[in-house]
């Protein structure tokens, strides 16, 4: 029986370029970022994965849609988006799958300045 490790790659190093070629392989991107740490994954002596742990600022906006008008939308998102800009650090939006935001689509997050990141948390019960 095999034992899986986890080593963590420092950014900035050969090995990280080496996870990033290797995440290539299977149409992943691993991204540079001050607030991640990246850890590859091993089964015995064969790479096989990687993790990225995120520990930075997710804004989770929620709007009342009785006192909302849609220039408050768009300014708090701004506000957000230059407040990440000028920290100079990362930071995300967390919004509801598509699909249970009718009102609010991904078109209109990239209008705001957001790209959708293909991705979806999960929590554990």
């Amino acid at each position: 029986m095999r034992k899986i490790t986890y080593k963590y790659i420092a950014s900035g190093t050969r090995e990280f370029e080496q996870m990033q070629h290797f995440a290539e392989t299977f149409d992943h991107a691993i991204l540079p970022s001050p607030n991640v740490s990246l850890h590859a994954l091993y089964n015995g002596e064969v790479l096989f994965g990687y993790g990225e742990t995120v520990f930075l600022p997710v804004y989770y906006p929620a709007y009342h849609p009785d006192y909302t008008q849609p220039r408050d939308v768009m300014q708090t998102m701004s506000d957000w988006r230059s407040h990440i800009q000028i920290s100079g650090k990362p930071g995300f939006i967390g919004v509801p799958l598509e699909a249970d935001r009718p009102n609010f689509q991904n078109a209109t997050m990239s209008k705001l300045g957001f790209q959708q990141m293909r991705r979806e948390l999960f929590i554990p019960i």
